[in-house]
């Protein structure tokens, strides 16, 4: 299962991965990083 202090972070990934199924994840997580940087 997933733990319940990771559930939210995993639910939010899911769906940005279904919302954008069509990019290319690698590119566009990229520029996230790129313009907000860690």
């Amino acid at each position: 299962g997933i733990p319940a202090a990771t559930f939210n972070l995993h639910l939010k990934e899911c769906e940005y991965r279904f919302n954008h199924r069509r990019k290319n994840l690698s590119r566009e997580l990229l520029k996230l990083l790129e313009n907000n940087p860690l």
